[in-house]
């Protein structure tokens, strides 16, 4: 017989999204986090759902999946999570990285991935906003968008509630303790007994391995992002939009527009590791943008303090069982946004049912042992 009294460590969108997955299979589900849903490295995220840049050819494909999943995802939850679909631009006034992009846009082609190189006139039909500036190349992946994640992790745990389930907000997993009979959460709230746990912890997953013997190595991921209030419509078309370094600036930033109206920044790609989140550094990444967008010209950033990613050793995901129980199951990732939908739902059927997904394998805890 299956067990069911299952423990989710960790309300992120991955969290979240298994534990509402399991909930569908009747499982007994009781989800702990040491804030708010969200409120670790999902609400720093830039929340951009692609496949773009994902190596090697069966991460892209993992990702890939996830997006088609997307829009059947939302649906079920039920709620306004700020899905917006629009695609990608990206291009490049350097000739060098110019060339780089379009031979990657080739190379993507043949994958099956929608993407197209686009002309300066054709991005300026896209959006006519836009101070486009020098230009050499540029691609357009025409079905990526974004969504506001902590909307998503909210609805999948109200989804949680309404399938019996339990939510504790505020409530650190101290420790985790395996025995033959049952697995222990201690908590400053007391102890839970669970028959499996899943731990989906962000950084902190790592130490709650640890303790349990299981080798869970990250490495140190920081990132810097900067918001505004809500503005008027920036952009026309596209859901978000990679811009290049002006003289003197250190890589291209990255700009997206929430449905709710807030404009989020970055610099460099999703990869680029930064811990400046000073109001200086957030005011210069809002005016690097301006000169994109005349009309932020003045609009004040919001400074966010610096977020750690969940950032496996190797760069993949960790999804699976540990060598050590058939009982404790991790996910350990970043693109955790991308990724929600189908480690929800595969992650879900593996624990639930006990069986083994094929296209998981590449992901498995045990290839850190």
């Amino acid at each position: 017989m299956v067990s069911n009294k299952i423990a989710v460590v960790g309300a992120g969108v991955v969290g979240a999204s298994i534990a509402f997955h399991l909930s569908t299979y009747g499982m007994n589900v009781t989800v702990f986090d040491k804030g708010s849903p969200g409120s670790g490295a999902t609400g720093h995220s830039f929340a951009w759902l692609n496949a773009f840049g994902k190596l090697p050819r069966h991460y892209f494909d993992l990702n890939h999946r996830a997006m088609d999943l997307w829009t059947r995802f939302n649906e079920t939850l039920g709620a306004d999570v700020g899905l917006k679909w629009g695609g990608n631009v990206t291009y490049y006034s350097d000739e060098e990285k110019g060339r780089k992009l379009l031979e990657q846009c080739e190379r993507l082609q043949t994958w099956g991935y929608p993407i197209r190189s686009i002309t300066r006139e054709e991005l300026s039909q896209l959006e006519p906003n836009l101070n486009i500036g020098p230009f050499y190349a540029g691609i357009h992946t025409l079905t990526e968008g974004h969504v506001i994640p902590t909307k998503v992790a909210e609805a999948c745990l109200a989804k949680v509630k309404n399938n019996g389930g339990e939510i504790y907000p505020d409530t650190l997993v101290k420790s985790i303790i395996e025995n033959p009979r049952e697995i222990i959460l201690s908590t400053h709230k007391g102890e839970f007994k669970f028959d499996k746990v899943i731990i989906a912890a962000g950084v902190d997953s790592t130490g709650l391995a640890t303790n349990l013997g299981i080798k869970l190595p990250q490495r140190v991921s920081p990132g810097v992002v900067t918001r505004t209030a809500s503005l008027p419509p920036i952009m026309k078309t596209l859901s978000t939009i990679y811009l290049p370094p002006g003289p003197g600036d250190e890589g291209e930033i990255h700009i997206r527009q929430a449905t709710d109206g807030s404009l989020m920044c970055g610099a460099g790609d999703q990869e680029n590791e930064n811990e400046d989140d000073s109001q200086e550094y957030a005011d210069s990444l809002l005016t690097r943008a301006a000169r994109y967008f005349p009309s932020l010209d003045g609009v004040k950033a919001q400074k966010v303090p610096v977020g750690l990613r969940p950032m496996p050793e190797d760069g993949l995901p960790v999804i699976g069982f540990s060598n050590n129980s058939n009982r404790i199951y991790i996910t350990l990732m970043h693109s955790g946004v991308t990724l929600a939908p189908i480690v929800g739902s595969l992650g879900a059927l593996e624990i639930a049912t006990e069986s083994s997904v094929d296209s998981l394998k590449p992901y498995r805890p045990t290839r850190f042992q």
